[in-house]
């Protein structure tokens, strides 16, 4: 009986470990970690969002993207934004920001980098344009930009198919973490309109 359980579980592992194998390939060929997810501008990565405000004016745009990021710092989950720019005249706002990004977490085990970043918001009646620019990681003691880490050329095979091993988390982390944060940024002026 003891055989029979302990092969059992033996089993359950086994295809436990498959199933998390097979969804890890399936994240790599996603289209949407694939050819084009990382966009670059000028041999710089920026991933670009608009947001639209319907009767909303300027300043009040500005008002509320400034009340967003001041928001977002949170030293208890290990981020902090700072307001470098904030030119009324142009309707321009550009932050500073520094948080974790998690690739794995478990019992004993924490991976994860510093991701920085900055914020850059053009606000104009009815719309909001924001990009995320200069992405840099620290981990372990080592730096990377974004573009030597997750651009297409650096992090995707040859034929664009599949992303390499070596650049895997990074991209699929760093693709998912500025989609939610434009998804928080889109919730929270939602949220005042």
């Amino acid at each position: 009986m003891k055989k029979h359980a302990t092969n059992f579980m033996l089993l359950t592992v086994m295809s436990l470990f498959c199933t998390v194998v097979s969804l890890s390939a399936q994240n790599r060929t996603s289209s949407e970690y694939l050819k084009g997810a990382v966009p670059m501008e000028d041999g710089e990565i920026v991933f670009r969002k608009s947001f639209s405000a319907p009767n909303m004016s300027r300043d009040s745009l500005m008002s509320l993207t400034r009340d967003w990021i001041d928001g977002r710092d949170n030293q208890e989950e290990n981020r902090s934004r700072r307001v470098l720019i904030f030119d009324e005249e142009k309707g321009s706002i550009v932050a500073g920001c520094n948080e974790k990004l998690i690739f794995r977490s478990a019992l004993l085990l924490l991976d994860q980098a510093d991701i920085n970043y900055n914020i850059h918001a053009v606000c104009s009646p009815g719309s909001v344009d924001m990009a995320i620019i200069r992405i840099r990681y620290k981990y372990e003691d080592q730096r990377y930009t974004a573009e030597e880490t997750i651009a297409d050329d650096v992090s995707l095979n040859k034929d664009q198919t599949d992303i390499l091993k070596s650049s895997e988390k990074w991209r699929i982390k760093t693709i998912d973490f500025v989609k939610d944060l434009f998804t928080d940024y889109h919730n929270y002026l939602s949220d005042n309109l």
